[in-house]
């Protein structure tokens, strides 16, 4: 298996995970700081995968940041706010947290494809 189809097994993992957690989710706000531990976890195991074992977290973050993390936590709290529409908000989060992450983690292996030469 490559390391991009390995990557997109564990990207695959992590939006299934998300989903799961949006859906247990009871608290407001909680969400969000899940799903972004999640995706920075995601990061670090996508660089092992492309940069060895002596991956570091310090990278991961840096990483994250490369490829926008911050443009993903907007999207997480626009996902808190769904919480404010009883019902057909709560049943549109683990859709659109899963796309989130989804999202961040192709780009986290486009990042790794163009700088793993």
């Amino acid at each position: 298996m490559s390391k991009r189809d390995t990557a997109r097994t564990w990207v695959n993992g992590y939006s299934v995970a998300g989903a799961g957690i949006v859906i247990a989710a009871v608290f407001p706000g909680t969400t969000s700081a899940a799903l972004v531990t999640i995706e920075i976890t995601m990061c670090y195991q996508i660089g092992k995968i492309y940069r060895g074992d002596d991956y570091e977290w310090g990278e991961a973050v840096a990483a994250a940041g490369v490829v926008g993390l911050a443009a993903v936590v907007g999207k997480l709290a626009a996902l808190e706010a769904l919480n404010l529409v009883p019902f057909a908000g709560w049943a549109a989060k683990a859709p659109i947290a899963a796309g989130i992450i989804k999202g961040l983690g192709e780009a986290i292996i486009a990042f790794y494809e163009q700088t793993d030469m």
